[in-house]
């Protein structure tokens, strides 16, 4: 008819364009490559690497566009979308109502404001997350600024390198505002200060005793830790300072702020056109990635997840998830049946000098699942003592005290505790038992390992507790002498208890310590006595374990070691 506009169609349209959209997108075009594909993202940048942001913010990463090129060089733009994906890629473009039964989006220009129509046979939502608002006041100021988008990084990384900020604040203690703490102060040394309204880091993903290794570690490198301290407001004092005020009365002042106070995901967009919203209000989809539309699909940090162990919904914001999502979404669209199996938290961050890392369930969640928990500590080199680069770690294990199911593993320390968490899923993924650990067959050489991983020695550790043997948890000494008249019996050699003295505290209350390294200790039983509860202390906590069989052999029962050894305490 002649004047008639024809409405743009594409046989897919994609919102979102930063992990989720563009791999969904890709995967698309290499199935059915005679299909329209177009991805619409409001903002300039596509398909940049946002986990990589805090190494830009440091200077790890010279330039933004080092986080938004391909491994060969070329940048990720709407012009590699078109010649080398074969798909549209607009950016600029808010999409602001979706309309199901016409199959239509309204989109508007960002910067025009002008609004136009698009059709799809499927629709992707790719929307991502948004930061979570501050639930205090804050002053209006460019110094203050969440840490989600480039223009957050961009925006510090400048103020950085001119030399105007001498000490920056960072509200939360979750994974970006651990990584802040180093990117902050490691290279620009600027004097940094972390407040957590929570009695640890990193909660919900380390149990408190792992926590504690990263929060030593931060005050070690002069961050100024403050936990357990809520952020009433943050204002301009009369110097002109950004001021955080604190619960209590205290203040903080600096030149910059960050609010590290975590995502939600958006879903306004799906809320607005009838889609299913979860309890952890993200999108409900189901195993093909399908929302409660079948027309429509949803993927990464907007979509609610399934935790594997427990079967309960839960939000986990990670760019490996978003792409993984991408990649089923697209086979189901290319006519495939393919299903995402759900989650189970595997996460690392570095903190300076530390690798932190943990999957699976802590003690809270597994407890909360109904699971009989138990957990094991211990501490490993990563390769044999001998080897030149060896560095150590402390791994926590929580399994099933009745049926011996591996539950989660958590990992802090200068070792590789990578190898060991992807592990570690792996066992996870398929429902294994403590004893699968004792079959793992791993990689070995002395460059790389030890002849028994660290996981099997674990295992060993979680049979040896069914066995009755009694450890106190690292950080868990302190109250265990202070309720109880125990004696320690330090087993370690004269020079490392020279070189690490046991914490003062331990022994202020005048609670008895004899020093028998592990090798004297058959021949010096009359020296530890039978008439008072024994803890045994080591360096990384494998002496003291065997020392304990050498007591119960000699009849004396009332054993207990130290797990992980002195490596994992940190109140001294």
């Amino acid at each position: 008819m002649p004047g008639c506009v024809i409405m743009p169609y594409s046989d897919v349209v994609i919102v979102g364009g930063v992990a989720a959209g563009p791999k969904t997108a890709a995967t698309v075009k290499r199935r059915l490559p005679d299909a329209r594909v177009t991805l619409f993202q409001k903002g300039a940048h596509l398909s940049f690497a946002s986990c990589g942001m805090p190494f830009f913010a440091a200077g790890d990463v010279q330039s933004f566009s080092e986080l938004t090129q391909t491994g060969y060089g070329v940048p990720r733009d709407t012009e590699f979308f078109r010649s080398s994906r074969g798909c549209d890629a607009v950016t600029g473009v808010e999409v602001i109502d979706v309309d199901r039964n016409a199959h239509t989006l309204t989109l508007r220009r960002v910067e025009r404001g002008e609004t136009f129509e698009h059709q799809y046979g499927k629709l992707v939502l790719a929307t991502g997350a948004h930061p979570v608002d501050p639930p205090f006041p804050v002053v209006a100021s460019e110094r203050i600024r969440t840490f989600h988008s480039p223009e957050d990084a961009m925006a510090f990384r400048k103020l950085a390198e001119s030399g105007a900020i001498d000490r920056a604040i960072i509200v939360g203690g979750g994974f970006i505002g651990c990584e802040l703490a180093e990117a902050v102060g490691s290279l620009w040394g600027i004097e940094t200060v972390l407040i957590e309204c929570e009695a640890q880091l990193l909660k919900g993903t380390l149990d408190p005793e792992m926590s504690a290794l990263v929060e030593q570690e931060l005050r070690k490198q002069d961050v100024e830790l403050h936990l357990r301290a809520t952020v009433t407001g943050i204002e301009l004092n009369a110097e002109d300072q950004l001021q955080a005020n604190i619960d209590g009365g205290a203040t903080v002042t600096a030149d910059y702020v960050f609010l590290a106070l975590g995502v939600r995901p958006q879903a306004e967009l799906a809320e607005r056109c009838g889609l299913a919203i979860g309890a952890c209000g993200g999108i409900v989809v189901n195993a093909q990635m399908q929302t409660s539309d079948p027309d429509i699909y949803a993927g990464g940090d907007c979509v609610e997840s399934v935790h594997q162990l427990t079967g309960k919904p839960l939000m986990l914001y990670m760019g490996s998830i978003a792409n993984r999502h991408g990649r089923v979404i697209a086979e189901n669209l290319a006519g495939g049946k393919v299903q995402f199996p759900g989650v189970l938290g595997t996460r690392c961050l570095r903190v300076f000098d530390l690798n932190v890392g943990a999957v699976g369930l802590t003690e809270t969640a597994a407890r909360d699942a109904g699971f009989d928990v138990q957990s094991v500590h211990g501490s490993f080199p990563d390769k044999p003592d001998y080897q030149p680069e060896v560095k150590t770690m402390v791994l926590k294990m929580i399994f099933d005290g009745t049926t011996m199911q591996l539950l989660g593993l958590q990992a802090v320390g200068e070792g590789d505790i990578i190898r060991r968490l992807d592990t570690f899923a792996a066992f996870l993924q398929y429902r294994a038992t403590v004893d699968s650990l004792f079959d793992f067959e791993h990689a070995y050489a002395p460059p790389y390992a030890e002849a028994l991983d660290p996981l099997h020695h674990l295992a060993g550790l979680a049979h040896a507790v069914r066995r009755g043997q009694q450890f106190v948890r690292p950080g868990g000494l302190f109250d265990t002498i202070s309720t109880n008249a125990v004696l320690i019996v330090d087993v370690r050699e004269d020079e490392e208890a020279e070189a690490t003295p046991l914490p003062g505290c331990w022994t202020a209350n005048g609670t008895p310590v004899i020093r028998i390294p592990l090798g004297q200790l058959r021949s010096r039983l009359d020296e530890v006595g039978r008439d008072r509860p024994i803890v045994l202390v080591c360096q990384r906590g494998a002496r003291s374990y065997q020392a304990a069989y050498v007591l119960k052999g000699a009849s004396i029962e009332q054993v207990t070691s130290l797990a992980a050894g002195l490596q994992a305490v940190t109140d001294h």
